[in-house]
Order: C-alpha cells, then sequence, then structure tokens
C-alpha cells in the first residue's frame, strides 16, 4: 500500500478523493484472500487495519457486478472482506474506517505508456521542431540524480491522484534519449517510486546511435562530460535488473526497451543494418535472460514488420506501446 496510507487511531472519517479510494481498489478487488477472516480479535469484534464503508464498489469479476453500499476490511494488504456496510461494520474493528459515500472503489487503473522527465518538461516545445534537442540537452547532459528523483515523485503522484496504480514509463524520452549511462540516476528515480508505493515498470534500454553518445555528471556547478557506448548503457541496464526488479514488495518492476527503428527515414548500408541486428538481439537476449517484459515504443506503419521480420525480436512478452497506422499485416502478427 502507499505509505500515506499508513493505519493510525482515527474516528470514522468522510472520505472524498478518487484517488485514495481508487488506489486502495487496486488491493480491495484485485489481491488475493478475499472473504478471509483477520487473525486478530478486538472484544467480540474481529480486527481490521482498513474499513472501507458506505461506497459504490465496481468489482471488475467475471459478472462485472456493481454493489452499492458496500464495505471492504483490509488487514495488512489483503481483503479479508467485503460485504454489506451494516454487515462489516458490526463484525470488524478498524484501525481507520474511511467513509466512502458518494465514491467508487474501484480497481487501480493501468497506464500503458510514459516518460520518465516528462512529468517535469511535460509537453514544452514539442510544436517548435526542437523538441528532440531539447531533451537531448536536459536528459543526455542537463539532468541530475535531483532531477530524476523529482519527475518519480511528481508523476507517481499525479497517476494516483487519477486513480493510475500501476504504470510503464521509459527512462528517458525525445528521440529515446535514456538515462542509462550510470546507475545512479535509476536509483534515484526508483527509489522514489518504492517511496510512493505504487506498482511501476521502468523501461531501461540503450538510445539511438550513433555511439559513443556524450552524457554529463553535475557536482554542484561542475560538469564532467562521459562518452558513452551502447555496452556501457547494455550494462547498466542489467545492474538495474539485478538490483532493483522485484523490490519494494514486487511492486518494482524492470522492464528492457530497444528504440523502435523506422525504415522510412532512410536506407541502411549493409554494415549499419548488420550493426542494428546485433545491438538489437543484445537487448533482445538480456530481456530473455531476466525473463522480463521487453517494449518499444512509437511504432507506425513497416516498423512492426520490419521488427518481426529482420530483427526477429518480437514475441508474447512484447509490448509495442503508443504504435499507430499499423497496417493489416502487422496487425495479425502483433495478435
Amino acid at each position: 500500500m502507499s505509505r500515506d496510507l499508513k493505519t493510525t487511531k482515527t474516528p470514522k472519517v468522510p472520505h472524498s478523493r478518487f484517488l485514495a479510494l481508487s488506489f486502495l481498489g487496486l488491493f480491495c478487488l484485485s489481491a488475493t484472500g478475499c472473504g478471509e477472516s483477520g487473525p486478530e480479535q478486538a472484544g467480540s469484534l474481529q480486527h481490521a487495519d482498513i474499513l472501507i464503508t458506505g461506497g459504490t464498489v465496481i468489482t471488475m469479476d467475471p459478472e462485472r457486478r456493481v454493489l452499492e453500499d458496500e464495505a471492504v476490511a483490509i488487514v495488512g494488504d489483503r481483503i479479508a472482506a467485503i460485504g454489506p456496510s451494516a454487515s462489516l461494520e458490526s463484525t470488524y474493528a478498524a484501525d481507520q474506517v474511511i467513509d466512502a459515500s458518494q465514491n467508487v472503489v474501484m480497481p487501480g487503473l493501468i497506464d500503458g505508456h510514459g516518460h520518465a522527465g516528462h512529468g517535469l518538461v511535460k509537453s514544452l516545445g514539442t510544436d517548435t521542431g526542437e523538441w528532440y534537442q531539447a531533451t537531448d540537452i536536459i536528459y543526455a547532459t542537463g539532468s541530475t540524480e535531483a532531477f530524476w528523483r523529482a519527475d518519480a515523485l511528481l508523476t507517481a503522484t499525479e497517476r494516483l491522484r487519477f486513480g493510475v496504480t500501476t504504470g510503464l514509463t521509459f527512462f528517458g524520452g525525445g528521440d529515446s534519449v535514456m538515462r542509462t549511462d550510470d546507475p545512479r540516476y535509476g536509483d534515484a528515480y526508483l527509489q522514489a517510486i518504492d517511496d510512493v508505493g505504487v506498482r511501476w515498470f521502468l523501461a531501461v534500454g540503450p538510445r539511438r546511435p550513433p555511439f559513443p553518445r556524450t552524457y554529463a555528471h553535475w557536482e554542484g556547478d561542475t560538469r564532467t562530460d562521459v562518452q558513452v557506448t551502447f555496452e556501457k548503457q547494455l550494462e547498466v541496464t542489467e545492474d538495474l535488473i539485478t538490483r532493483w526488479h522485484g523490490q519494494g514488495d514486487g511492486r518494482i518492476n524492470i522492464a528492457v526497451m530497444f528504440p523502435t527503428h523506422h525504415p522510412e527515414n532512410g536506407e541502411l548500408t549493409e554494415a549499419d543494418f548488420q550493426d542494428l541486428v546485433r545491438r538489437t538481439r543484445a537487448t533482445r537476449d538480456l530481456s530473455r535472460k531476466h525473463g522480463l517484459l521487453f517494449t518499444q515504443d512509437g511504432h507506425a506503419t513497416g516498423t512492426v514488420k520490419f521488427a518481426h521480420e529482420e530483427l526477429d525480436i518480437l514475441g508474447p512478452d512484447a509490448l509495442l506501446s503508443h504504435a499507430t497506422e499499423l497496417t493489416e499485416e502487422e496487425i495479425q502478427i502483433c495478435a
């Protein structure tokens, strides 16, 4: 659960924010253990950490039931029971009672596509033609650990505010500028995500060629430039995988990404094509080695067919986000 929702001894309080209810709903309606009683007793009443009462519960069960004036009892991070409010109020003594009257209790939403850094940069400059150059400067040479931590905190809390409890985010953006030159930046970002308490998939991997690429580290006002190779970015990617995947009680997940190749941008020489194949398959092998989700961003007409036939990197463990204008053949490839 989110660390904001730690229980305290409180009286029954009204709760009108959709954020908290939807976040709790992730556990209330998708966790295991529904209907089981908690082991502790408070007099003749069973103990619950949190009791949500009076809400409209959207179950998302096979019958798609919507239950009015229902209560949800939570013990630890699991459901003890779901039932009519009057029944559960007479069954459980809770440390915290949330009045969900005129609110919805539902499973948390999933945001399947986002970019770290964009939480702070937003879409500033996307209509000027200078977006890619700006994000390259900001993400590769202008950002610090504090920047990535602040972006993670802002993005995670904004998602929570709108009921999103699970998200996938690429660790950078623009023209696939990934901040995988040094693990310190991923560490700062993921620690912030863990602090908020949401479920997260951070997609890390290499950026586009040519290599090496210039990145910069900052100590106060002192800038130190470093030249970063493809191999270094893959090394940092695996370091983040081994140290972070599965942390936060399983809420922190690492995915592996590789920039989408767009054949319409120009024909590759044979040497460039072979280098693309080498880098793509090395990255894909890393995802398979660790059993991780493989993801790409921004597929369009022709790119899925190229990825499938020329690069051989697709499969049931691949997620293609932000894909538009695919052909019927490519839709069948994805199916």
